[in-house]
């Protein structure tokens, strides 16, 4: 142990993540040697690759020492407020892990709860809704200012997520709304139909019931999760809609239940359970999907068992029929417990529908004449529970029973059976007398069950038909011989019924032992008390209160609440003043921005790494630039118009862990406001309507030329509305921009140091009736999109014929990869040459992308694989900001490979730049410095050569890990070649 847990201060990421395991499992067994390990821990929280901060605390939180509580306390704080959406999900992780450990810390936990629910990250909120759920799960107020924002979030929240938050959600709604199925609607009752006839519309279906809007919010966000994959969403959906929508939507529940039964046998047991239990009181549901709980042989035998019993549950007069044909093929199943349920369920069917009854008889007394002993006993019992106070049944039962035995065609158990089946509801039937007769022939030669009912139809015989007394105490003499024990008591015990003594008061109480009145039957489910419980639940599944179940509370009479999810959503701390209209106006506005950004942030929360500090500085300049005047003014309505975003988006900003920013970044923002020259005052029409002028007695820091406004656009685009890009600024050649141009840490683009002067050949004329295509990378963003890379295709006619209307046709893309097609060429003349440029946005990938090219020659499928030094963009920055940078991306965003070493710089450089499209940052000295940004997500990419003794170092950095690996093996080569 003390070995492994040396290496926790490895520097290999791999490695510590296998000592991070193993101490997760050894650490309550060796708690002294792991405690030594904590101050590691502590350091690693603070690192700057997200994934080193989660495993750490993932593993600090997973030493259940309680001595350490504190430390933990304060790393899930800490964290919970982390700018990393996969550390803040790590967080709410590690909460329910310190509660087992120390519940008294409960109240702390519970605080950063709150401010996880509040969290806009998918990738959280899942996990807080776990947290909420298994720590103070009964407190639904914590649910009301996040509310509308969890129902957003709810589609794009993973699977797991989304189960725990809509069982969360389950129990708010049941908590909060009112039940919407208070009142009956029944289209049958003459109170739903019209007075007059051309008074119905729609058919006569009435309209659901009204619900409240966040009520209606949760059903219509949650609705579209019936199509999940995760079965447990699914009847997570089913249990919401259930128990707290109007029963007018259920049916696509029913349908999306229905497609379950195609997964596995462990979701289908669970899924026929919960059908199962709906069937009893929303029969009409699953009545549409009849035949899909048809048994197949392939079905195990509790999957049997519980379709048979949907189908008895759903069985009507009008589809009683199909059943009842379905189960003529299950009884002569080989599986005896099939079987058996089956012949049960034709006797409930029996009772259930009085027009089928006659038929369900005939059916089990064609039963009794079965050569399997097991069918024929199963039958009796459930022929005594149909034939129990109904005369017609029982007189046929009785006579199918008294041939059968006369017959001789009964034996053993069935022949027992069928006498006690005459005994029971055919005492005063006249063919009784004659059975007992038949059988008291071989008496002796019966089976001992056998005799033992005979002597029950003798008492009984000899109650209602006294000429048989006689031929009764025949039998109870040959009873009191026999070699059996409980033949010879039981004839000793009723001889007293049959031959009774005078003035004993026994003699009148002998029809009322033996003959008493039949109850009528009640056949009920074995499903009937399920309902009880939480559709979906394991308590609901096993029959009864599970550990840990709680049920679902009463719905309120009337809807709760509601003020404070208004509260929740349309959250103003700006000071109230005399503006009422802007009050108005931004209480409207605050819940669609709420919304909106809560699913705008879910295609952050997925990335496996850190944002580059070089865009949170440009925005958090254009922040405070944009801010300065509304700390000078403190005026309401210019804020609003200034700033142009809500005070809602800014504080959910800083509450989302705004705090965790770089200290490079912060210092440079602060430094550039500093420097920044005090404004005069000017009147507000002027701040709304025109653009502040640039001071004559200071740098001109703000200015930028055309270029970089058309190749910063996206980043520019909240504050330049109306620039529009020209060609004359596109055309400037990039080395002409100003150099003192922003700050001095900035992060600049700057034009390529390297352009490959050949071409290469992508069709070759022999393959396209003589025209031939060339590639050639020009280093340049796109006019369409600064994401795209230009690519210029030469097309060179070689035949002696002309070429028309070449185009774009097909483009096979896959993922998020596009292309901006070129202007089609309309003609081209033998040995003539047309160069156009192609947009491609390959989303950082080298995987080739492929399209076809249609002319009138025919068309050409072209397949392009870019290299990766094409897919990003040269930048330059001081090389302080470029130490900053290369600190915070290390650990998994870096590769390191060994190359040949080269004595001359400039070699270096060139080598570099014929493979990357970067720019030089330091180019002289041993350690030389370059740098790049991604075209598509503007990652930042850094490159540095280290010359040792006797070869070169190349280290590549990157958040995209492939990326890095990529670059690091190409330059490395590249420095290898003579």
């Amino acid at each position: 142990f003390p070995a492994v847990v040396k290496n926790v201060v490895s520097k290999n990421i791999e490695v510590k993540k296998l000592v991070y395991v193993y101490l997760v499992r050894y650490a309550e067994e060796q708690q002294d040697l792991a405690l030594l390990s904590i101050s590691t821990f502590q350091r690693a929280l603070k690192d700057p690759n997200q994934l080193i901060r989660a495993s750490a605390l993932r593993v600090l939180s997973s030493i259940r020492v309680p001595m350490i509580v504190p430390i933990v306390m304060l790393a899930i704080r800490d964290s919970a407020s982390d700018m990393s959406p996969y550390v803040r999900k790590t967080a709410a992780h590690a909460i329910p892990k310190l509660y087992s450990l120390d519940p008294e810390q409960k109240e702390e936990l519970v605080s950063i709860i709150d401010k996880l629910l509040s969290d806009k990250a998918p990738l959280v909120v899942g996990s807080a809704a776990m947290a909420f759920s298994e720590v103070c799960g009964e407190r639904m107020s914590l649910i009301h200012r996040s509310y509308r924002k969890l129902c957003s979030l709810l589609a794009d929240v993973d699977e797991w997520g989304q189960l725990t938050l809509l069982n969360v959600l389950t129990v708010y709604a049941k908590t909060c709304f009112a039940d919407p199925n208070t009142e009956k609607y029944s289209s049958d009752s003459d109170t739903d139909k019209p007075f007059y006839e051309s008074d119905s519309s729609g058919g006569g279906r009435r309209s659901p019931p009204a619900l409240d809007h966040d009520h209606r919010l949760l059903l219509r966000a949650a609705k579209p999760l019936l199509q999940s994959r995760n079965s447990g969403v699914v009847l997570a959906v089913a249990q919401l809609f259930y128990h707290c929508g109007p029963a007018q939507e259920l049916p696509p529940v029913a349908k999306a239940m229905v497609r379950l039964l195609r997964a596995p046998l462990e979701v289908q047991s669970v899924v026929l359970n919960s059908i199962a239990a709906l069937t009893v009181t929303r029969r009409t549901l699953f009545e549409p999907f009849l035949k899909s709980f048809f048994v197949r042989n392939s079905d195990p035998t509790h999957i049997k068992l519980l379709k048979l019993e949907i189908l008895t549950n759903l069985a009507t007069e009008a589809s009683a029929g199909v059943i009842l044909r379905e189960f003529q093929t299950y009884v002569t199943c080989s599986d005896k417990a099939f079987a058996g349920a089956t012949i049960q369920a034709i006797g409930r069917l029996a009772v259930a529908i009085h027009s089928e009854t006659e038929t369900c008889l005939n059916g089990l007394l064609h039963l009794l004449s079965s050569k399997d002993e097991w069918v024929v006993c199963e039958a009796v019992v459930v022929v005594k529970r149909v034939v129990g106070g109904g005369a017609t049944s029982a007189r046929a039962a009785v006579a199918r029973a008294a041939k059968l035995l006369r017959a001789d065609r009964l034996g053993g158990a069935a022949r027992a059976a069928g006498v006690w089946l005459v005994a029971e509801h055919g005492a005063r039937h006249p063919r009784a007398a004659a059975i007992l007769a038949h059988m008291a022939h071989n008496f002796a030669d019966q089976d001992e069950l056998v005799k033992l009912q005979l002597l029950s139809l003798a008492v009984k015989l000899s109650i209602t038909q006294p000429d048989t007394l006689p031929m009764c105490r025949y039998v109870v003499s040959l009873a009191r011989y026999d070699v059996s024990y409980d033949v010879r008591d039981r004839a000793r015990m009723l001889r007293r019924f049959i031959e009774p003594q005078p003035g004993k008061q026994l003699n009148n109480y002998v029809a009322e032992i033996f003959l008493p009145e039949k109850p009528k039957p009640d056949i009920q489910s074995s499903f009937k008390d399920r309902g009880g419980f939480t559709v979906g639940s394991l308590s609901q599944y096993i029959g009864s209160a599970a550990a840990g179940y709680r049920p679902l509370p009463p719905a309120p009479r009337e809807t709760v609440a509601g003020h404070l999810r208004e509260l929740g959503t349309g959250k103003i701390d700006t000071p109230v003043d005399n503006h009422d209209d802007t009050q108005k106006n931004k209480s409207f506005y605050s819940e669609p921005e709420s919304s909106g950004s809560g699913s705008g942030s879910s295609s952050s929360s997925s990335s496996s790494s850190e944002e580059s500090s070089e865009d949170e500085e440009e925005s958090n300049a254009e922040e405070k630039k944009q801010e300065k005047p509304i700390k000078e003014t403190n005026n309401y309505r210019s804020r609003s118009s200034n700033s142009g975003t809500s005070d809602s988006e800014s504080d959910s900003e800083s509450e989302s862990g705004s705090d965790s920013e770089s200290d490079g970044s912060s210092e440079s923002a602060d430094s550039s406001e500093d420097e920044a020259p005090k404004k005069n005052e000017v009147s507000r029409d002027k701040k709304q309507n025109a653009q502040p002028a640039p001071p004559k007695d200071g740098p001109k820091k703000n200015e930028k030329s055309n270029l970089e406004l058309l190749l910063e656009l996206d980043e520019v685009a909240s504050s330049l509305p109306t620039m529009t890009p020209t060609c004359g600024g596109f055309l400037s050649p990039p080395s002409l921009a100003p150099q003192g141009i922003g700050d001095a840490d900035s992060i600049t683009p700057v034009g390529p140091s390297y352009t490959a002067p050949g071409v290469t050949e992508v069709v070759s004329r022999v393959v396209w009736g003589g025209v031939s295509v060339c590639l050639r990378w020009s280093r340049a963003p796109h006019l369409f999109s600064q994401k795209m890379c230009a690519l210029d295709l030469v097309f060179t006619n070689h035949s002696n014929s002309e070429v028309t209307n070449i185009r774009m046709h097909k483009k096979t893309l896959t993922g998020s990869r596009s292309i901006h097609d070129f202007s089609p060429i309309q003609m081209l003349v033998p040995a003539g040459t047309a160069t156009v440029m192609l947009g491609v946005d390959f989303a950082d990938t080298i995987q080739p992308i492929e399209f076809t090219i249609n002319s009138s020659i025919g068309e050409v499928p072209i397949s392009i694989t870019p290299p990766v030094g094409e897919l990003m963009r040269a930048v330059t920055m001081s090389q302080t900001r470029w130490d900053s940078e290369h600190k915070k991306l290390r650990g998994m965003t870096e590769c390191d490979k060994k190359a040949v070493k080269l004595e001359d710089e400039q070699l270096i450089c060139k080598r570099v730049f014929e493979t990357a499209n970067l720019a030089a940052i330091t180019s002289t000295g041993d350690f030389l410095r370059f740098a790049g940004r991604m075209m598509s997500s503007q990652d930042l990419v850094l490159l540095s050569v280290r010359s040792e003794e006797t070869s070169s170092r190349v280290t590549a950095n990157c958040p995209n890990m492939a990326i890095a690996s990529l670059l690091a093996n190409e330059v490395a080569q590249a420095l290898g070649r003579t």
